[in-house]
C-alpha cells in the first residue's frame, strides 16, 4: 500500500513545499550504471554500404527522369540567363518534359506481382 494520500498536492512535494524522499536508494536516472562488457558487444555494428541507386536502374527510367528533371530545371533557369534564346526554346523544353513523363509512364509495371492487399512491412 502506498503512503500517498489523495488530498496531497503531489507525490514529489508535500503540503509545505518540501520535497519528499524518493523510494529506495539509486532510483534516479543519474544513478544508472552501464556495464562495460555490454558495450563491447554493441560496438561491433558495421552499417551497410549503400549502393549507387543508378547502378541497377533500367536505362529507360534514367532517361525519362533526366529528360523530365533536366527540362524542368532548364525552364526555370533559361529566362534568367542573359542570352537571346530562340522562340521555339520554351515549347521544345515543354515537349522534353512531356516526353520524359511519357517514358516514365511506359516503364510502370503492367500488372501487380502477388495477390496481397498492399499492406506490407
Amino acid at each position: 500500500m502506498s503512503n500517498y494520500r489523495d488530498d496531497e498536492p503531489s507525490r514529489v512535494f508535500g503540503r509545505g513545499g518540501q520535497s519528499r524522499p524518493l523510494p529506495g536508494p539509486g532510483q534516479g536516472p543519474r544513478d544508472h550504471r552501464v556495464d562495460d562488457d555490454a558495450l563491447d558487444d554493441v560496438d561491433d555494428f558495421q552499417p551497410p554500404n549503400p549502393k549507387n541507386p543508378l547502378a541497377g536502374a533500367r536505362p529507360a527510367v534514367v532517361l525519362g527522369a533526366v529528360l523530365s528533371i533536366g527540362a524542368i530545371l532548364a525552364l526555370i533557369i533559361v529566362p534568367f540567363l542573359p542570352l537571346n534564346a530562340p522562340s521555339w526554346t520554351v515549347p521544345a523544353l515543354i515537349g522534353l518534359v512531356l516526353a520524359g513523363l511519357v517514358i516514365l509512364f511506359l516503364q510502370m509495371p503492367r500488372s501487380r506481382s502477388g495477390n496481397g492487399d498492399g499492406a506490407q512491412v
